[in-house]
């Protein structure tokens, strides 16, 4: 019911410095682990630099036009635009969509796949958007969509606001429309939460993981400060949690231009 098509969105603002190594790192374990039938790199502004010219080659790149309105409402934000428009890819192409600071980790069942629409939770908030799977015309993703008339409020990061529609609402959904989604466990997709404790987990610690995590988000908005100063000398030399999955995806040679 759900192609094996990954999904990922970046640049829809211009960019101003060159690919981070750990959004190639998404990428590559994403086709490292899941072996998909392809990966669709969608984006405003192509990105740039050595890590871009690295994972380049395996993309099918489609240029996106980041919706400005949803249901007669303005949107200013570059990341409720991305919200907008991954719900509007799954919509016409079914598929996997994860965020760009995601590191896949076991591959997907192919159990998963025979749902119409998956989702995990974000710790007691509501279902997390940053990794969603769907058929074509999912009829969750169409009804979500069409409920942002009521659902989205805009709003500044970190308020209520912010997230209604992205984390909340999708969990209301589901309680109204249970056979149209499944909803997988926690750890399957986020083991860590963005907490203190969750981020060191991942950035400090090596804390073994079970078949059943299928990918990890770094929540890079909370752990950004942690995530740019790493490098391939970084995850060889430390053993964290991340760097030990994330070495093995490294090219095997220095890239040109490092």
């Amino acid at each position: 019911m759900i192609p094996k098509e990954f999904h990922f969105i970046f640049g829809l603002k211009e960019q101003t410095a060159p690919l981070h190594m750990v959004h190639a790192l998404a990428v590559k374990s994403c086709i490292a682990v899941n072996r998909p039938d392809s990966v669709v790199f969608h984006h405003h502004f192509e990105p740039y630099g050595p890590w871009w010219d690295w994972i380049r080659p395996h993309l099918t790149l489609e240029k996106a036009r980041p919706p400005r309105e949803i249901a007669g409402m303005p949107i200013s934000s570059y990341a409720h635009q991305a919200d907008v428009l991954r719900l509007e890819i799954l919509m016409a192409n079914g598929g996997v969509y994860a965020d760009m600071d995601t590191l896949f980790v076991h591959p997907m069942p192919d159990e998963l796949y025979t749902h119409p629409f998956v989702m995990a939770p974000q710790g007691h908030e509501g279902l997390c958007n940053a990794l969603m799977m769907a058929e074509k015309g999912s009829r969750f993703a169409a009804a979500w969509l069409k409920d942002h008339v009521h659902c989205f409020q805009g709003g500044e990061p970190g308020s209520r606001e912010w997230d209604n529609h992205s984390i909340f609402y999708p969990s209301l959904l589901a309680r109204k429309m249970p056979d149209a989604i499944h909803i997988e466990p926690q750890k399957s997709f986020f083991h860590f939460l963005y907490t203190r404790a969750g981020i060191a987990a991942m950035f400090d610690r090596n804390e073994p993981l079970d078949s059943d995590v299928y990918s990890l988000h770094l929540w890079e908005n909370c752990s950004w400060s942690r995530i740019q100063g790493l490098t391939p000398e970084v995850l060889r030399s430390e053993d964290t949690t991340y760097n030990l999955i994330a070495r093995t995806f490294l090219p095997e040679n220095d890239l040109p231009g490092l």
